[in-house]
């Protein structure tokens, strides 16, 4: 697959905001102001206090997960980037199919458990504005399970950005396509103030707009969805086994 540097794949645990950005992607990670600390901060706090809900929505995510994925059939073998991965559910299914898996999530609590379900995958707590360092086209696939829905516009434009930036190959998303039933909506209506006005933006057009193609819908039910975004209007290639054509 072709990288930021060239045809290589590198995943983000080869990758430290400690150490100097490769040459290839020197662009350093922007301070926040004080309102997007605030931000990560409630985010933090709220999803930490939720954990114990994870419980729950495991058992909801995963069958979603694991059907979507069945129905896509991506090759296996592929690096991916899972953008805020909670306890894990989508790097599990993921990592069930052979790919190799990263994921972030600023929540510590839910990234312990993460850690515990899934021993193949590597997590690490990062917040989505870090995303800025990481080089370009360092992973065959970037995805997101419910993750859009929460944040507000202007950092979901820029978490799309970099998605599209990050995935050599396709971006994957899983999210809410209509507004859902009552429990869902209050649910959401506690994360935040950005589930109505998502439900009505579609993503395909704002996925348009980075250079993606629409490759796939599946449907997972009256409310959610999957969309499958590609590079090219090509089907997906398994991963170059990392080493072999770095420079």
């Amino acid at each position: 697959m072709l990288g930021a540097c060239g045809p290589r794949a590198v995943p983000l645990s080869r990758w430290s905001p400690a150490r100097r950005p490769p040459a290839c992607y020197a662009a350093p990670v922007p301070e926040q102001d004080a309102a997007g600390h605030r931000e990560v901060e409630r985010t933090r706090r709220l999803f930490n206090r939720a954990a114990p809900l994870f419980l729950l929505i495991e058992r909801w995510l995963e069958p979603q997960y694991r059907a979507a994925l069945a129905a896509l059939d991506l090759p296996p073998g592929l690096f991916a980037l899972d953008l805020g991965t909670g306890t894990g559910s989508l790097a599990r299914v993921l990592a069930e199919r052979g790919h190799t898996v990263t994921g972030i999530d600023v929540a510590e609590r839910l990234l312990r458990r993460a850690t515990r379900r899934v021993p193949s995958a590597r997590f690490r707590r990062m917040d989505l504005v870090d995303l800025v360092g990481v080089p370009g086209g360092s992973f065959d696939l970037v995805s997101a399970g419910y993750v859009l829905h929460g944040l507000s516009p202007d950092l979901r434009r820029l978490t799309l950005a970099h998605a599209a930036r990050i995935a050599a190959q396709a971006v994957l998303i899983f999210d809410y396509a209509a507004p859902g039933p009552w429990y869902v909506r209050l649910v959401e209506h506690f994360e935040g103030p950005h589930y109505p006005a998502f439900v009505r933006a579609p993503i395909a057009e704002a996925l348009a707009a980075l250079g993606l193609t629409l490759a796939r819908t599946v449907p997972i039910s009256p409310a959610s969805a999957c969309w499958l975004c590609t590079r090219d209007a090509g089907s997906l290639r398994a991963a170059t086994p990392p080493g072999r054509n770095a420079p």
